[in-house]
C-alpha cells in the first residue's frame, strides 16, 4: 500500500510522506516490487539514506529522526517519523521509500528570505515595520514560513489602525529567485485617515463639555488640523486625552472619579470616527490629615513645607505628585538615590474626606564609584571631568547628576548628553555615572567667499576651535575683508585658567571700517588695539567678566558732512570741513554680569540668559564715555520639540567729563538681521541731517569799485536735507516673541531651528536737540523730526531658518513690516552665512 500523510503547522501544509515505490534517485527499476501491503510488511532498518538536504546538516537531521538503524519500521510509526521532521519547520515536502531493508528520505527544505521590501509607506517608517517582523522570526536569511504572511500584514494593519487609518490596504509579493531564496515586497496603500466627527462625554455635571474637550489633544478639527493633525483619530493620543480627563478632575478634589467606559465606532466608508465617554465624576474631597511615615531622613517640618496641601485643603492629585517627586529629590541631596515615596489616601465616602498616608523609604545611601566619559573622541577627559559637579567616593546627589549635564551641554562642542547611573555588581550601594557624549566639529579652517546682507560679498580666512587640541580652550585667528571692514584679529581664551573656573583671555585686532557701506555716516575709521579679560564664577550659573584694552583710532570723515559729525568735530575743538581726521587713544575697561541656566550652549529650548555690560573708557582717555548693555533671553516648553522665545533688549550710551554726548561712531544701530527682521540694515531711528548753505551774488563790499563776488546768506536761508543714512542712537529697546517648531524635514535634526517670530522695538537720541535748527525757515524747520522721541516703535512678523551647514552658521529670514514709520527702509528677505546667532 501507498502511506500519505498531510502535516500542518502554524495553519500551512507541510508536505506529503509516502512509503512504497521506488525512488529513481535511489534505487533502479528493478527493485519496484519491494512494497509493503499490510502490518506484516515491517522491517528492520538497515540502512537510512537521505538526500535534499542543502543547509541542514545531516548530524542535526538524524538529532531530528526518531528511528536508528536496527529498529523495525512498521505503518504505525510513520506519521510519528513524518511530525518529528516537520517539526523543524525546515521542510516543505518529505517522501520516505523502502528498497528492501533500506529507508530512502526524500527532502525538499524550504526556502530562505533573500530580501524584505515595503513600499508606499510614510506614516510608518519601514524600520519599524520590519524590526515587528523580526520579533515574529520574519526576516533576511530566516527560512520562509508562507502562513506566516497572513499575520504579518494583520499586524501592520493593526498599527496603522492605532494611527487612525483604518482604509489601509497591503498586498504581497513572493518572488522566486536561485538558490532556493525567495525575495518578499509588501506594498501598502496607506489610505485617508479617519477623522474625528463627534466626541461625547457623557454623564458631566460638573464640567460642560466643552471645558472638558479643551483639555484633549483630539478633537472635531479647526483650521489648523491641517498642519498639528488634532481631528486624525489615534488610539494613542485617546489613550493620553482619557488619562488627562481623569488627571482633569482627580485635580480638582473629585477622587472617587471613574471613566466607566469608551466607545469608539467607526463609520462605514471607514473614514469618520464617533468617541463616546461615559464618566462617573463622583463627590468632591478634602484632606482630613497628612501623615508621613517610614525612614524620616527629612525633620516633619521639612516635610510639611514641601507638602503643598494642608488639612481642609481641597484633595489635588497633582499636589501629591509634586510633594512626591521633592521630596524624592530632596532625599537625593542627601545620597539617596533611589528613594520611593508612595502616598495611600484613606477615603471616608460618608464625610467626602482622605486621609494621606506617604510612605518614604529612602533606601540606602548610594555613593559614587566611577565616573565614566563615552563618546569623546577628540576632548581630554579633564575637560569634560571639570564640568562636573560630583566627586568619585562621594555622595550621589541627583540634582548634581542632573548639574553636570546642564553644564557639559553647554559646552559648544558638544552636541548631546545622556546620563546613566548603573549600579555596580554585587555592590547595591554603589552606582557609576556614565555621560555618553557626542561632539560637534569645534574647529575650522576656512577661507572662501561669503554672503550677507550686512557685507554683501565677503572673503574670508579663518582659523579657529573652540576645543583646541582636546583641551577646551579656545583659539583663532582671521582675515576677513568685505565691502564694510577690512580686519585681522588674534584671539586666545583659557576657560580654566585657574583650577577654581576663572577664565582668562588676551585678543589682538587691526581693523578698517567703512561705515557709509552699512547704510551709516560716510567716513573711516581704522583702529588696532589688544584686550586682556578675566572671567569670575560666583556660582553655578553666574559670572562676572572683567577687561581693559588699549586701542589707538584714526577717524577720517569724508563728504559732506551732516550736523552730527560737525558738532562731535566741533566740540572736540576742531572744524571737520578744514580738517577731516580726528586721531584719539582710548584706554578701554569692561565689566559684564551674566546668569545663565540655559540647557544647551547652542540652540537651547529651556531656561534663562541674562546678561549686563559695562563698555567704558577710562577718565584720561582722549573721549570719555560709557555704554549699557542688557539682554534676557527666556526658553519656554510648551510641547514635545516646540518652545516658546521671548527676549528683552535694552542699551544706553553717554559722554561723561569733558565728552559732552556719545560720539556718533558709537551710537548703536538697529534694523536687519540680530536687531529687527523686515527692516534694512541700520535704517531704524535717527537719519543723518545736512544743513546747505545758500549763496548770493552782490558787491563785496559798501565800496562798488570793489567789485562783486558769491557770499554765504544768513542761516535762515539754509537749506535742510534729510539724509537716508543712519545717525544711531544712545538709547534702544528690542523685544522679540518667537514660537520654535520641528523641522518639518527633519525633527532629529539639531544643526537646524525654524520658527515664526515678532518683532519690535525703537531706537532714538535723548540728547538730539530739535531747537538747534529753529534758527531754519519755518518750511525746512518743518523738515526736523524729534529723535529724541522714544514712542515711535516698529514691529515685524514672519520666518526664519537656522542652520549650522558646513560653511558655518547660516540664517534665513522671510518677514514683513506690521508697523513702520515714514522713510524707513524694509527688507523682506535675509540670508547670512557665517554670522553668528
Amino acid at each position: 500500500m501507498k502511506y500519505n500523510y498531510k502535516s500542518k503547522t502554524a495553519g500551512l501544509l507541510f508536505g506529503i510522506a509516502s512509503l512504497g515505490g521506488i525512488n529513481p534517485h535511489f534505487a533502479s527499476a528493478a527493485q519496484t516490487n519491494a512494497v509493503i501491503n499490510s502490518a506484516k510488511d515491517s522491517f528492520v532498518v538497515e540502512d537510512i539514506d537521505v538526500a535534499g538536504l542543502q543547509r541542514m546538516e545531516l548530524g542535526t537531521f538524524f538529532n531530528l529522526l526518531p528511528l536508528q538503524v536496527g529498529e523495525t519500521l512498521d505503518p504505525s510509526r510513520i506519521p510519528i517519523i513524518i511530525r518529528a521532521i516537520y517539526s523543524s519547520n525546515s521542510f516543505e515536502d518529505v517522501r520516505l521509500f523502502r528498497d528492501g531493508n533500506k529507508l530512502f528520505i526524500d527532502l525538499k527544505e524550504r526556502p530562505t528570505i533573500s530580501s524584505i521590501s515595503i513600499e508606499g509607506n510614510s506614516d510608518i517608517e519601514s524600520e519599524q515595520i520590519l524590526d515587528a517582523m523580526r520579533k515574529s522570526g520574519f526576516a533576511k536569511g530566516e527560512v520562509f514560513d508562507p502562513s506566516a504572511i497572513k499575520s504579518i500584514k494583520i499586524g501592520i494593519e493593526e498599527q496603522y489602525f492605532a494611527h487612525g487609518k483604518y482604509s489601509v490596504k497591503i498586498d504581497d509579493k513572493i518572488i522566486k529567485q536561485s538558490r532556493n531564496r525567495v525575495y518578499v515586497k509588501f506594498e501598502i496603500n496607506e489610505g485617508d485617515p479617519a477623522k474625528i466627527q463627534r466626541i461625547n462625554v457623557v454623564g458631566n455635571h460638573l464640567f460642560s463639555d466643552e471645558e472638558l474637550l479643551d483639555q484633549f489633544e483630539l478633537s472635531v478639527g479647526g483650521w489648523l488640523s491641517s498642519f498639528s493633525g488634532d481631528d486624525q483619530y489615534s488610539r494613542e493620543k485617546l489613550s493620553g486625552d482619557l488619562e488627562t480627563l481623569r488627571s482633569y478632575y482627580l485635580d480638582r478634589g473629585y477622587l472617587t472619579y471613574n471613566n466607566t467606559s469608551t466607545q469608539v465606532s467607526i463609520s462605514p466608508d471607514r473614514k469618520g470616527i464617533y468617541v463616546t465617554i461615559n464618566v462617573d465624576e463622583g463627590e468632591k474631597f478634602t484632606v482630613d490629615d497628612i501623615v508621613f511615615s517610614g525612614e524620616l531622613i527629612l525633620t516633619k517640618e521639612q516635610l510639611k513645607a514641601i507638602m503643598p496641601l494642608t488639612k481642609g485643603d481641597t484633595y489635588s492629585a497633582a499636589a501629591v505628585s509634586f510633594a512626591e517627586e521633592q521630596i524624592k529629590e530632596s532625599l537625593g541631596y542627601y545620597g539617596y538615590a533611589f528613594a520611593k515615596v508612595v502616598t495611600v489616601p484613606n477615603i471616608n465616602e460618608e464625610e467626602n474626606k482622605v486621609e494621606l498616608t506617604l510612605y518614604i523609604d529612602p533606601g540606602k545611601k548610594v555613593y559614587v564609584s566611577r565616573i565614566n566619559f563615552l563618546g569623546n573622541e577628540t576632548t581630554n577627559d579633564e575637560v569634560l571631568r571639570r564640568e562636573v559637579r560630583l566627586m568619585e567616593g562621594g555622595a550621589l546627589s541627583t540634582s548634581s547628576v542632573e548639574r553636570s549635564k546642564l553644564r557639559l551641554q553647554r559646552l559648544s562642542y558638544l552636541e548631546e548628553v545622556e546620563v546613566e547611573t548603573p549600579k555596580v555588581e554585587d555592590k547595591d550601594d554603589r552606582v557609576d555615572v556614565n555621560y555618553r557624549v557626542k561632539e560637534r566639529s569645534a574647529g575650522t579652517i576656512s577661507g572662501g567667499v561669503g554672503y550677507s546682507d550686512t557685507y554683501k560679498l565677503s572673503l574670508n580666512a579663518n582659523v579657529s576651535h573652540n576645543n583646541f587640541l582636546g583641551s577646551g580652550k579656545r583659539i583663532q585667528f582671521g582675515i576677513n575683508k568685505s565691502k564694510f571692514v577690512e580686519s585681522y584679529n588674534l584671539d586666545y581664551l583659557d576657560p580654566y585658567f585657574t583650577i577654581n573656573g576663572i577664565s582668562a583671555g588676551v585678543g589682538a585686532y587691526l581693523r578698517e571700517t567703512d561705515y557709509g557701506e552699512i547704510n551709516l555716516y560716510t567716513g573711516l575709521l581704522d583702529s588696532v588695539g589688544i584686550d586682556f579679560n578675566l572671567g569670575y564664577p560666583i556660582n553655578e550659573v553666574t559670572r562676572l567678566n572683567f577687561g581693559i584694552g588699549y586701542q589707538d583710532n584714526e577717524l577720517k570723515a569724508r563728504g559732506t558732512q551732516s550736523q552730527q559729525v560737525i558738532d562731535f568735530f566741533e566740540s572736540n575743538g576742531q572744524d571737520v570741513r578744514a580738517d577731516p581726521n580726528f586721531s584719539y587713544n582710548l584706554y578701554r575697561f569692561n565689566m559684564g554680569w551674566i546668569r545663565n541656566t540655559l540647557n544647551r550652549g547652542i540652540f537651547p529650548d529651556r531656561g534663562t540668559s541674562q546678561n549686563l555690560v559695562l563698555n567704558a573708557t577710562v577718565p584720561g582717555s582722549d573721549l570719555e564715555y560709557y555704554k549699557l548693555d542688557y539682554t534676557i533671553r527666556h526658553y519656554i516648553p510648551i510641547a514635545p520639540k516646540w518652545t516658546f522665545l521671548s527676549s528683552f533688549r535694552a542699551s544706553w550710551g553717554d559722554g561723561y567729563g569733558d565728552t559732552e554726548n556719545l560720539p556718533y561712531f558709537e551710537n548703536f544701530n538697529a534694523g536687519g538681521s540680530g536687531t529687527m527682521r523686515g527692516f534694512d540694515t541700520n535704517t531704524i531711528g535717527p537719519r543723518l541731517l545736512t544743513r546747505i548753505t545758500q549763496t548770493g551774488n552782490g558787491p563785496i563790499g559798501p565800496d562798488p569799485a570793489s567789485g562783486s563776488g558769491t557770499f554765504p546768506l544768513p542761516p535762515e536761508f539754509d537749506f535742510l536735507q534729510p539724509e537716508r543714512r543712519s545717525a544711531g542712537g544712545n538709547a534702544r529697546v528690542l523685544g522679540t516673541l518667537e514660537l520654535i517648531f520641528p523641522v518639518p524635514f527633519g525633527e532629529d535634526n539639531n544643526s537646524l531651528r525654524t520658527s515664526f517670530f515678532v518683532d519690535a522695538g525703537n531706537l532714538w537720541d535723548t540728547k538730539f536737540n530739535r531747537d538747534k535748527f529753529s534758527d531754519l525757515a519755518p518750511d525746512q524747520f518743518a523738515k526736523v523730526p524729534d529723535y529724541s522721541e522714544p514712542g515711535s516703535y516698529r514691529v515685524s512678523a514672519g520666518f526664519s531658518l537656522q542652520w549650522l551647514s558646513p560653511m558655518g552658521p547660516l540664517t534665513i529670514s522671510l518677514s514683513k513690516p506690521i508697523k513702520k514709520e515714514e522713510n524707513d527702509e524694509t527688507e523682506n528677505f535675509s540670508f547670512n552665512v557665517g554670522k553668528t546667532f
